[in-house]
């Protein structure tokens, strides 16, 4: 109390000086304008300057770092006093302020130096204290507009009245020492480099609690003039600069002679590193982690729970972003990708093809990886469109979903009470219909064809999914009705690749692009609307999680500065269907990978295949191909196809080709779900699939489901359950 009391006596004393000069000399023009300066003195308004634009930091959910973000392009780390080398600290007073713990806000025997040369007609004057400097910056920092910054190293005396203002507010809430922090934290030191936290990182490769003598004085000798004083660009003048700082550490005692002298013989010593700054997370660490980075971001700026997050990562920043990836999950998914279907150029990828792939932990909605295989960025041979989200998330327009779909008829069957057993005889190509939608009006029909060519054949619920039959999907599709198909759809959210609901259409009939509702669309079943493969990978974990949807997620936490906790989106868990029809889609869904399409594409650990069961997507041309596939604690969904025509999707001939697990360039002419399901296997033998990887729900045997049989032929029964 009385530092503060004295401090405020002498600001009293000192302002009052300032105002006898000022009207001494009030009969010019330039008196005029400091006489009103003064006059306003104790009206002036004084800002916030505690929230300056810090860099934040983006986490993976276990804490590993995956990317800084920079508010307006400033790269700036604050420390606390006791984070900084004391070599830093000394040299800063010595070179810029050494009276600082002897005045307050304002030097009196300066600041009244400077004022009588600029009176009597000289330059504008220095006199200023380290206070008054960290005001000039943090003002500077703060600055919106032009006007804003100008004002802000504007020479003239009425800017440095308000600064004094300022500072002695400043002065009055904090001691010596964090007032003497807060500056190194807000002085530029070129070369990006804002604070001398990220001074420290930047030309020395080092934290500021780790600076040297030498190379705090080379720090604090900048400050005067970062530009003329860079060591990249002006070595020699830095060195000499720097000796100049030391000369006064030792002329005040702060160092001896003899190690002023020892620091003055050390060379520049630089390690400079200068990570370029971006707004997205081009330099993501590690480079597997760019994707689902860009996903959370794209999260933050799209999703209005992030609303407060958002303003303030680009204001203020500080803040601390605990994602959900998991580390092993995201490699696993992105050298998957990247393995089967090489960024091009690649011989193994001739088509220029795209492969991405999203893991969803059940029950939690948490994403667990986000994988592309494109290198992210904006440079030649970069991509920045993220094929695994929604359009509004940086994703494209979406893509087909093939068979994959079929999951929602089967769903809806199930919840109508349709047994494993259940028969249907069917012949390909078929005209099927007709389909009423959900205003009970007729869509009609349309023709579908069996991938395997024509023919006939009568399959159960168990065997038509299995082996992924259209004929008999379209059928049960009009038997459950098209409506209820698309409902079952949207309850465990599935909408549109570009957000609009698959109730609502897009654009106007009869205009280029119109979409219509998805109950006006009979090969709904088949995957003809584009969605976002997250959008699939949520749906196949309502299933996975005994019947209980969560929106994905893929932030856990966000901690602003002083540890205060910012909203997130939150999963909105809840049940969607019962927990035996899920049982029940399990059930059937296994016999996929046993049995059915995807029978090679099992996942074994020491040999054994694991709980699993999945749904292969392969379009009616065979151009694009997809596979969902889930254990008891985690989901996949992987999308192949080709991005530069997201309608043709012309992944044929020798556009087809990609690399076989075995290693190979596998040229099928076509693509098939199970081709996807490759992907998916090859990064669930990686990823980390829970311990222990649990067992899923199973069916009742008693269950009416089985009132018709197990729907499994006699000779696969065994391998099937």
């Amino acid at each position: 109390m009385s530092r503060v009391l004295t401090r405020t006596a002498e600001l009293a004393v000192a302002a009052g000086v300032l105002v006898g000069i000022i009207t001494l000399t009030a009969t010019g023009v330039a008196g005029l304008a400091v006489r009103d300066a003064a006059e306003t003195f104790n009206d002036l308004p004084v800002p916030a300057l505690s929230a300056l634009p810090t860099r934040s930091e983006i986490f993976t959910a276990n804490g590993s770092l995956i990317a800084y973000y920079y508010p307006d392009d400033i790269d700036r780390l604050p420390v606390r006093y006791s984070q900084i080398a004391p070599s830093m600290r000394n040299a800063i007073v010595a070179i810029e302020d050494y009276r600082y713990y002897h005045h307050g806000a304002l030097d009196v025997q300066g600041t009244l130096r400077a004022i009588v040369s600029d009176l009597a007609g000289g330059q504008v004057q220095g006199g200023s204290t380290l206070a008054q400097q960290y005001v000039k910056n943090a003002l500077l920092l703060t600055a919106v507009t032009t006007a804003q910054q100008r004002a802000a190293v504007a020479d003239d005396l009425p800017r440095k009245i308000r600064e004094l203002r300022i500072a002695a507010s400043v002065e009055h809430k904090m001691t010596a020492d964090e007032l003497l922090a807060a500056y190194l934290n807000a002085v530029y030191f070129e070369n990006g480099a804002y604070g001398v936290q990220v001074a420290a990182e930047r030309y020395f490769g080092t934290a500021a609690s780790g600076l040297s003598l030498a190379q705090s004085a080379l720090l604090a000798g900048m400050v005067q003039n970062p530009t003329a004083y860079d060591p990249l660009t002006h070595p020699s003048a830095a060195l000499q600069r720097r000796d100049v700082v030391l000369a006064r550490m030792a002329k005040l005692r702060y160092v001896t002679r003899k190690t002023a002298a020892a620091a003055e013989r050390t060379p520049l010593g630089l390690r400079f590193s200068a990570p370029p700054l971006q707004q997205g997370c081009a330099s993501a660490i590690p480079a597997m982690a760019a994707w689902f980075c860009d996903y959370a971001l794209a999260e933050m700026r799209t999703n209005p729970a992030y609303r407060t997050a958002w303003r303030t990562l680009n204001t203020i920043g500080g803040l601390k972003i605990y994602t959900t990836m998991n580390s092993q999950d995201q490699a696993a998914a992105q050298y998957a990708v990247n393995y089967m279907v090489p960024p091009p150029p690649s011989g193994y990828n001739p088509g220029q093809n795209a492969a991405a792939e999203v893991l969803i932990q059940p029950g939690t909605g948490r994403i667990r990886a986000v994988a592309v295989d494109r290198p992210y960025g904006t440079q030649p041979g970069q991509d920045s469109i993220d094929y695994a989200a929604d359009t509004a998330q940086n994703g494209g327009a979406g893509v087909q979903t093939g068979s994959s779909s079929k999951l929602f008829t089967l769903i809806t069957a199930l919840k109508q009470g349709l047994p494993f057993g259940f028969r249907q005889s069917v012949t390909s190509p078929a005209d099927v219909g007709p389909y009423k939608n959900c205003a009970g009006q007729s869509v009609g029909t349309f023709r579908v064809v069996n991938d395997e060519g024509a023919g006939l054949g009568t399959y159960t619920l168990y065997t038509g999914t299995a082996q992924s039959i259209n004929v008999f999907f379209a059928k049960l599709e009009q038997r459950v009705g098209l409506c209820n198909v698309v409902r079952t759809a949207v309850s465990m959210g599935v909408h549109r690749a570009d957000g609009a609901s698959l109730l609502a259409g897009v654009g106007r009939p009869g205009t280029p692009g119109y979409q219509p509702p998805a109950d006006d669309v009979p090969s709904f079943t088949l995957g003809s609307v584009n969605v976002s493969p997250v959008t699939m990978a949520a749906a196949y974990a309502t299933v996975a999680a005994d019947g209980v949807y969560c929106h994905p997620v893929a932030i856990n936490a966000i901690i602003a500065t002083g540890g205060r906790f910012l909203p997130v989106a939150e999963p909105g868990c809840h049940r969607v269907m019962s927990r035996s029809v899920a049982a029940a889609a399990t059930y059937i869904l296994r016999g996929v990978l046993t049995t059915g399409t995807a029978s090679g594409d099992g996942v074994q650990r020491n040999g054994v295949l694991i709980p699993q069961a999945g749904k292969t997507g392969t379009a009616n041309s065979f151009d694009f191909a997809a596979f969902a596939g889930y254990t008891p604690k985690l989901v996949g969904y992987v999308s192949m196809f080709n991005p530069a025509a997201p309608v043709a999707h012309p992944m044929v001939g020798a556009a087809a080709c990609f690399r076989s697990a075995g290693g190979g360039t596998d040229c099928p002419g076509s693509v098939f779900g199970a081709d996807a399901g490759q992907i998916w296997q090859l990064t669930f033998t990686a990823a980390f699939l829970g311990n222990p990887i649990g067992q899923f729900t199973a069916v009742s045997p008693f269950s009416a489901y089985f009132r018709a049989g197990s729907g499994i032929p006699p000779a696969t029964t065994s391998s099937g359950r």
